[in-house]
């Protein structure tokens, strides 16, 4: 048997393997799953005198069940809809925490689809202004202890902030950072903008993982200035369908070519150019975040998960030169499932190798 057929049937298994562990069904079990303590014994054999109550606890507690995973299912819908790669890596996080990153990740789903951008009409801005009011007043009612209001995002999302005590800031400020409309003057604004929401809920995903220090945020923030950059090339074609053009100042200008050109698809291998600018400044934030990564503790890096689609989307815009206008560079690429699965297990070994590590420590 020759080497390819025996590694296509190696990706085969991990595929399956892969799509085992990801299915919606396995995803909203185990996200809705929480360990209870064992019943102690003399409760256990007083409940069993009373049939009538344990049928009424039995009912009580699917009612509850079942009204979890209705809230639930709809964020897994909506980040599975809308941010497939986020998705993939809260399926791949450790199961405790899967729950909590749900809901993260689809509260920024719901603040990006009503962000104000500088092509808003009137009315859609105001609109937007209203929705924007209403999350942060969700936010702030879970702080004062005031019930959470009935949807199923902000259901969850009240749980996250009780069940992991969120930074409200970090909250608050993914709020702000969609009220005020995007313009970019130069790469420094997209670094800025990319700090307000892509690095915050990066921070927040670490709040949850439990890794709560100054190298881990470090490496969050160079990869949401990393995805960033690489939300403002995914953009380009999009926005300029609708006659929008987000690319900054200073690169247009240094390429010589004018938001009218972009929009028409004008000159290509100068807009070649202009994103390869882009996607330089987003390469050297991978690195930066990948360096980083080496000396942190293997746990917190399931919040930086994020970085492998990243650094897939770079490679394989450097295969087609950099032409965003080609639909083959947008495509997901068909290793992602794999190369993810690849690095989750890599954490988990990590994992295990450092507490026997501390286990032999200890029997010493």
């Amino acid at each position: 048997m020759s080497a390819g057929m025996l590694c296509s049937r190696n990706i085969s298994r991990h595929r399956r393997l892969f799509a085992r562990s990801i299915s919606d069904a396995d995803l909203y079990d185990k996200l809705s799953h929480e360990q209870k303590p064992q019943q102690p014994v003399r409760e256990h054999m007083s409940s069993l005198g009373n049939k009538n109550s344990s049928h009424g606890n039995k009912n009580n507690s699917r009612r509850k069940k079942s009204s979890a995973l209705n809230s639930l299912a709809p964020c897994v819908d909506l980040i599975k809809k809308y941010d497939y790669e986020h998705y993939l890596c809260v399926c791949l996080a450790p199961v405790g925490t899967r729950r909590g990153l749900t809901a993260l990740r689809a509260f920024n789903v719901e603040l990006a689809k009503c962000a104000i951008t500088p092509y808003s009409t009137a009315t859609d801005r105001e609109v937007n202004r209203l929705k924007l009011a209403w999350w942060r007043n969700v936010i702030e009612d879970v702080y004062r202890n005031k019930p959470a209001q009935n949807s199923p995002v902000a259901l969850e999302l009240a749980a996250a902030i009780r069940n992991y005590r969120l930074n409200k800031g970090f909250l608050l400020k993914l709020v702000d950072a969609r009220l005020s409309p995007t313009t970019y003057n130069s790469l420094l604004d997209v670094e800025k903008n990319a700090d307000n929401t892509f690095s915050v809920a990066n921070f927040l995903t670490m709040e949850v993982l439990g890794h709560k220090n100054v190298e881990t945020d470090h490496a969050a923030s160079h990869l949401g200035r990393c995805e960033g950059h690489i939300a403002l090339i995914r953009s380009i074609p999009l926005l300029a369908r609708s006659g929008a053009c987000l690319v900054p100042n200073t690169t247009l200008a240094k390429t010589g070519l004018s938001q009218t050109d972009i929009v028409r698809g004008n000159h290509r291998d100068k807009i070649k150019d202009a994103v390869h600018e882009i996607a330089s400044s987003a390469h050297v934030h991978a690195q930066h975040c990948e360096r980083i990564m080496a000396t942190l503790p293997p746990g917190s890096k399931y919040g930086l998960l994020p970085l492998v689609p990243a650094k897939l989307f770079l490679k394989r815009l450097q295969k087609y030169d950099f032409d965003i206008f080609n639909d083959r560079t947008l495509m997901r690429s068909p290793s992602l499932s794999f190369l993810l699965l690849k690095e989750a297990m890599g954490i988990n070994w990590n994992n295990n190798m450092v507490a026997a590590m501390w286990r032999k420590k200890g029997s010493k």
